[in-house]
């Protein structure tokens, strides 16, 4: 699998860092007399979030998630919808899916260092008339991980082993919404994983909502996860409470195995949806030096730091 970094070289940079528009003189393709000189290109620490991402159309506000939702998102929050939710996460290293319907990004996401991707399971409505044991469930959850780690191996993946919680998983039975995050260890990586996520109940499915992230920014992700988690309604007709047992069909699992399966079966959303995103943050933090700084420029909007003494950036 390709590192997401070595995909935005790959990539030409060209969708995150748009140019500046061209000159009058430039557009001509001449340089005429008295002509003013082309402006420069603006600094990419220079460009907001919103110029960044500008090769992916985000859209501010209230926002649709394929026909199943919608997200009121607060000021300064962007969402890249559909194909181009899915083209970013292809350009940022991950095979294309088409399951993806859109990608969120925080107003302070130069701090945060996360964001989330929204899809949708139509697995059929979950009953949540349970209470887990969520001490026994992890336990299964680890052994359950052991099993799928021998399979990864075989294909030729990473192993991966589930550390534990990183949050414990909490229920509002009242909203039908349910968060939780997990500590991974894939093999070969410096340090844990974190996989965080939110699913919001319906009438026939679930919305799945993946926060990502680096383990070290678990207070921010989580609160930014929890933000989008508070903004996002099925839209009317698709509600838990729209749920007719006479003609919708019922999910083969509750609470528990909502939280268990997909970790059970492809140990961890970030296996699909790729560890690459998780991974993207990180070295752009910690690892810009070897691989150019001009992609911390680009894509964090933060200059480089001066040496000591001078004055930050």
């Amino acid at each position: 699998m390709k590192h997401a970094l070595t995909s935005l070289f790959l990539f030409g940079l060209s969708s995150l860092c748009p140019f500046a528009p061209l000159s009058a003189q430039q557009e001509q393709g001449k340089p005429g007399e008295g002509a003013a000189a082309p402006e420069a290109e603006p600094e990419a620490a220079d460009l907001t979030l919103e110029q960044r991402l500008a090769g992916y159309e985000p859209v501010k506000g209230t926002v649709k998630v394929g026909k199943w939702a919608e997200v009121k998102l607060e000021p300064g929050w962007l969402f890249l919808a559909g194909r181009n939710a899915q083209r970013f996460l292809e350009d940022v290293g991950n095979e294309r899916d088409p399951s993806v319907l859109g990608v969120a990004f925080p107003a302070d996401y130069d701090e945060a260092r996360m964001f989330a991707v929204y899809s949708y399971a139509d697995e059929g409505h979950v009953e949540d008339d349970e209470n887990p044991d969520f001490g026994a469930l992890l336990a299964d959850m680890k052994e359950s991980t052991k099993a799928g780690s021998k399979e990864r191996k075989k294909a030729g993946l990473q192993s991966v082993e589930l550390l534990g919680w990183a949050e414990p998983p909490h229920y509002d039975k009242a909203q039908h919404k349910l968060y939780w995050a997990e500590k991974l260890q894939f093999e070969g990586e410096d340090g844990p994983t974190l996989n965080y996520n939110v699913r919001i109940l319906g009438r026939t499915g679930h919305l799945v909502v993946q926060g990502v992230g680096g383990i070290d920014q678990l207070p921010l992700v989580a609160a930014r996860s929890k933000d989008l988690l508070g903004v996002t309604e099925f839209v009317e007709g698709q509600r838990y409470e729209n749920f007719d047992p006479a003609y919708d069909k019922v999910a083969a699992y509750g609470i528990g195995g909502l939280i268990a399966g997909k970790l059970a079966l492809k140990a961890g959303l970030f296996a699909k949806l790729g560890i690459l995103l998780a991974k993207f943050l990180k070295p752009l933090l910690i690892g810009l030096a070897v691989l150019g700084g001009a992609i911390a420029k680009v894509f964090t909007g933060r200059k480089k730091a001066e040496p000591e003494g001078g004055d930050a950036a």
